[in-house]
């Protein structure tokens, strides 16, 4: 993989030793072949590594006497919009006139996915910049007089300076309940993320983050529906074409094509905008509810691309879990990161460099089926308040807890959960909704945490934040944030790198969601139908059976191999039930035996994913404990 790093010390230290930044830039290219560069300016020291399909570099330039240097890594879209020709113009050379022109505003005029670090010896100050959406993941931690930053956590903890690094308890319990651990946080507690949208700045030993973008969904665009239509044909056209590039990529361009909206749509346009020919790729499985290559074939076949598939089984489940490890910063529990890679294997062994991904497109354009089952709980509101109270809910709760099973059973059910306001209902499907966390979690582990902990309340605070006034929006808002960023981003890019492949994700594209968020929610989702104004606006690109489809994308089916699988019981039953995580205290012994009890009687998923959420946390737990 390529990236970036570096180190800040505070000015009064003097110059850091550019040694060492070896050990972290090795990190970073150890997995694919890629050269790598180190600078060092004033009190920094930066280093970056290089992969053919990315733009990384640096420029550097002297003002009255004082060094400004910048760095890059990523991509940027318009560079010949800012003036970069690439064949006359340096485009690192390009983006330092722009910061000395512009200062960190230019990031308001970049269109790319990326990370840029500027070091500005004319005030002693430190900037590091994500892109809107943060494609590029972007790690830092501060301790003492110094200040490291990387790209992946494996290049910071490979710094020979002498950091500590320390189990963050919330994030055992974020990891556990949501997959993943969220941003600011990671891992470790000495360490940060930068949220997408953000720059950092360092001076004289103090940090700030400030906020350069966001989405904006109190704009509504009320112009007559063919004209949106119109609007969202050109906008969604521009990201492919500006990510598309030079042609002289050619044949190195293909798609993740599950057979839903977006892989589909983005399958389609590529296969008409080029004079090569596109090729798609498609994962299946031997698991009745989890395959859908059909929809995958009928898309392929309807727009004449070179066509791939791969069956992935448990065996290449099993095989992978070692390279989940190694590919993510921290633990990681969304179990569809195996589909992805071997999909972008696939690509890579099939001459593919580029892979376009359609992730995104749910959340701009309201295609999550989550959307719809809260607003059957939202249609429970609209009811008068007083046979809601005084007739509705007494009669069905009465006959509910007499008949103790059945249509009145699911009644009461639908009516607890449509009185829970938002935003707390987001998150009522969670975990600790089910099970109590003192009941899951030791006293030891939980008597650390902040008293005001909730690892739901970065749903809340994202739904809180929103610049929207529609529900619809505020959900779409915070699937964006949580779902994408910390999700769904980071699995496909560091899936792509695994397998030697760049990921793009055109819908992720600044102009076109901001377009999106101009889009009245009342267009986007009607009733319950939803992406009714995307699916309106493709309809005659897509096949029908593909409009009408229910989402699925590149769903893994770990429930049900954990259950029936012997290799991936075992490698579960070894990681939960084991004595090296009841030595680490994280968990309560008992219910651990219940949560693989229930697994195995149960026939739904839920189980199933907690048990791949908490045997990845220990998997991840024994490689770093080991390193």
């Amino acid at each position: 993989m390529g990236g970036i790093c570096g180190i800040v010390q505070d000015s009064q230290c003097g110059r850091i030793d550019p040694k060492l930044l070896s050990p972290m830039v090795v990190q970073m290219h150890k997995t694919h072949q890629c050269s790598s560069s180190v600078d060092s300016w004033g009190a920094m020291c930066l280093g970056v590594c290089h992969t053919p399909t990315f733009l990384a570099g640096t420029a550097v330039i002297r003002v009255h006497g004082e060094t400004v240097g910048l760095g890059l890594y990523g991509n940027i879209y318009n560079l010949k919009e800012l003036g970069a020709n690439d064949r006359t113009t340096d485009p690192f050379d390009c983006l330092l006139h722009l910061y000395l022109h512009d200062g960190m505003s230019l990031l308001s005029r970049l269109r790319g996915d990326f990370i840029i670090v500027v070091w500005d010896g004319r005030e002693q100050t430190f900037c590091l910049a994500t892109d809107r959406f943060r494609v590029h993941s972007l790690l830092y931690s501060q301790q003492g007089p110094h200040f490291v930053f990387a790209s992946c956590m494996q290049a910071l903890r490979a710094c020979p300076l002498p950091l500590e690094w320390t189990i963050n308890p919330e994030a055992i319990i974020d990891m556990t309940c949501n997959s993943v651990v969220p941003t600011p946080k990671s891992i470790f507690r000495e360490v940060q993320k930068i949220p997408p949208g953000h720059v950092l700045r360092y001076q004289r030993g103090q940090v700030t983050l400030e906020r350069y973008w966001d989405m904006n969904y109190l704009i509504s665009d009320l112009s007559p529906q063919d004209i949106l239509v119109e609007k969202l044909h050109a906008g969604f056209q521009d990201a492919v074409n500006c990510r598309l590039g030079d042609e002289r990529y050619g044949n190195y361009i293909g798609s993740f094509l599950s057979g839903g909206i977006d892989s589909s749509t983005i399958t389609g346009i590529l296969a008409q905008n080029g004079s090569w020919p596109i090729k798609s790729f498609s994962i299946g499985f031997d698991v009745p509810g989890y395959n859908e290559i059909n929809y995958a074939r009928m898309a392929a076949q309807a727009f004449k691309v070179e066509h791939y598939e791969y069956f992935v089984s448990p065996a290449d489940t099993y095989d992978a879990i070692p390279l989940l490890l190694e590919s993510f910063d921290e633990p990681f529990g969304n179990a569809s990161a195996v589909p992805t890679y071997f999909c972008a294997k696939l690509a890579k062994e099939h001459g593919v460099d580029i892979l376009f991904a359609g992730d995104g497109g749910d959340e701009l354009f309201a295609g999550n089926e989550r959307y719809a089952t809260q607003r059957v709980f939202d249609y429970y509101q609209k009811i008068p308040s007083w046979f809601r109270e005084y007739v509705l809910q007494p009669t069905v709760f009465s006959l509910a807890n007499y008949l103790k099973v059945g249509l009145f059973h699911k009644g009461k059910k639908y009516i607890e959960r449509a009185n829970i306001p938002y935003p707390l209902r987001l998150s009522s499907w969670g975990l600790l909704e089910v099970i109590p966390m003192t009941d899951i979690f030791n006293d030891d582990l939980v008597k650390d945490l902040d008293h005001q902990y909730n690892p739901y309340e970065i749903l809340y605070d994202h739904y809180r934040r929103a610049l929207a006034e529609h529900e619809l929006d505020r959900q779409l808002y915070v699937d964006l944030k949580v779902a994408i960023g910390d999700n769904d981003i980071l699995k496909v890019t560091r899936m792509g790198q695994a397998a030697g492949v760049n990921v793009r994700f055109p819908f992720l594209d600044s102009r076109l969601a901001e377009f999106a968020a101009t889009v009245p929610a009342s267009l986007k989702m009607r009733g319950l139908k939803l992406r009714t104004f995307f699916k309106q606006a493709y309809a005659p690109l897509l096949p029908q059976a593909i409009q009408g489809k229910v989402k699925h994308g590149f769903g893994l089916p770990i429930p049900v191999w954990l259950r029936t699988d012997q290799r991936l019981n075992q490698v579960m039953r070894d990681a939960v039930l084991g004595p090296e995580l009841a030595q680490r205290g994280f968990f309560q012994k008992k219910m651990l035996e219940y949560f693989v009890d229930q697994h195995q009687s149960d026939q739904t998923s839920f189980f199933g994913t907690v048990l791949w959420n908490i045997m990845m946390l220990e998997l991840w737990m024994r490689r770093y404990s080991q390193s």
